[in-house]
């Protein structure tokens, strides 16, 4: 049983992995990430910042939060964004190549 187990966990790993991945291979969503680094950010913020349409940046937010790149929460009306924490080694790599 426990062989067919650890085969599991790794797909589903690896599964994971391919969607934080193709989440990030968008040139706004990368500056998205980018915006976010160190700090909490409110969608007005990013749409100022981005210069693109409400949609747009709605359905890249939503892409990077399904897939657990960053974090949603409500602070009053508005809804602001930080990245997972579970992903700090990453964006720290990301963040030096970027910059």
């Amino acid at each position: 049983m426990k062989e067919k187990e650890q085969p599991m966990r790794e797909t589903e790993a690896r599964k994971r992995w391919v969607e934080v991945f193709s989440a990030l291979a968008s040139e706004p969503r990368l500056r998205i990430v980018e915006m976010l680094i160190g700090r909490t950010v409110d969608c007005q913020e990013i749409l100022d910042e981005l210069s693109l349409s409400q949609p747009a940046v709605s359905y890249h937010l939503g892409r990077l939060e399904r897939a657990g790149v960053l974090v949603k929460e409500r602070n009053g009306a508005r809804n602001c964004y930080h990245l997972n924490e579970d992903l700090t080694g990453l964006i720290e790599l990301l963040k030096e190549e970027v910059r």
